[in-house]
C-alpha cells in the first residue's frame, strides 16, 4: 500500500505543479479549491492510468538504487569480519584469491537448492574461499540447526555437518539433529555439552546483527567482492561474479 501511494502520488505530481501559485499563496486552497484538484487529478489518472505504472517502476527503481548503495557501503565497511573473522567456518581454498561469503539458513529451501551449484562452481575454480555464515531467521529449528552445526565445527567436523543437513529434506527437530551428528562420527556427549555454550549463541546473534546491517533480508545471501547476490543463483552468474571479483584484484 505504502508503495501504491507513492506511486500514486508521483503520477499526480504534473498535476500538483498546475496549481504551484494556488499552493504557495498567501492564503490556504479553500474546500473548492482543493476539491477541483482532487477532481483533476481522478480525471488524469482515469485518461492516463499508464502513469500508475511509470510512477511505480521509477519509485522501485530509486528504491533497489538507493538499498544497493546501502548495502555496498556497509560491505565496503565490513569486508575484513564479512571475509576474515576466525570464527567463520571456511570451505574451498582457505587460501583463495576470490572470496564468497554465504549467509544461509539451513532450513531454507532456496539455500538447499543453491548448494550444490555453489559446492561444484567453488571446487571446479580451485581459487575460492567459502565462508559460511549461519543465519537462522525461519524459526527455532533453525536457529537449532545453526547451533547443531556450530558444535560440529568445535570437533573438526562442520564441512561434514554442514553437507549432511543441507541434504535433510523434511523438519530439523533435536531427533533429527542427534542422528545427523551420529552419522557424521561426532562425540555425542561432547557435542551435547557443546550445544548449550554461550559463545555458541553469542556468534548466532552477532551474524544476525551483522547481515540485518548490510541489508541482508532473505538467505540465501551471497557476498562477492562488493556485490550482494540475493537469492539462489545458478552456475553462470556464480561464475561471472567470481570472475569480476578476480578481474578488479588484478
Amino acid at each position: 500500500m505504502r508503495r501504491f501511494l507513492g506511486g500514486l502520488l508521483g503520477a499526480a505530481l504534473g498535476v500538483g505543479l498546475m496549481f504551484n501559485g494556488l499552493a504557495h499563496a498567501a492564503e490556504p486552497l479553500t474546500d473548492a479549491q482543493k476539491e477541483a484538484v482532487k477532481t483533476l487529478v481522478r480525471e488524469v489518472l482515469r485518461d492516463n492510468p499508464e502513469l500508475v505504472y511509470e510512477a511505480l517502476q521509477a519509485l522501485e527503481a530509486k528504491q533497489q538504487a538507493e538499498q544497493t548503495e546501502r548495502s555496498q557501503k556497509m560491505i565496503a565497511a565490513s569486508r575484513a569480519s564479512l571475509e576474515r573473522d576466525p570464527a567463520d567456518p571456511v570451505l574451498g581454498n582457505p587460501q583463495g584469491d576470490v572470496t564468497i561469503v554465504e549467509f544461509f539458513d539451513y532450513r531454507c529451501p532456496y539455500c538447499k537448492q543453491a548448494a550444490e551449484t555453489v559446492t561444484k562452481v567453488v571446487k571446479a575454480d580451485g581459487k575460492v574461499r567459502l565462508v559460511l555464515k549461519e543465519y537462522p531467521i525461519l524459526g527455532p529449528q533453525s536457529v537449532q540447526a545453526a547451533l547443531a552445526a556450530l558444535a560440529a565445527q568445535r570437533q573438526g567436523k562442520y564441512a561434514e555437518m554442514h553437507d549432511a543437513l543441507m541434504a535433510q529434506r523434511g523438519p530439523l527437530d533435536d531427533k533429527v539433529l542427534e542422528k545427523i551428528a551420529g552419522e557424521v562420527k561426532l562425540d555425542l556427549v561432547r557435542w551435547k555439552a557443546d550445544l548449550e555454550r554461550p559463545e555458541l549463541k553469542q556468534r548466532l546473534q552477532a551474524v544476525l546483527l551483522q547481515g540485518r546491517e548490510i541489508g541482508a533480508t532473505g538467505t540465501p545471501a551471497f557476498i562477492i567482492g562488493d556485490k550482494m547476490i540475493p537469492g539462489a543463483v545458478d552456475a553462470e552468474a556464480l561464475k561471472a561474479a567470481i570472475a569480476e571479483a578476480r578481474a578488479k584484484k588484478s
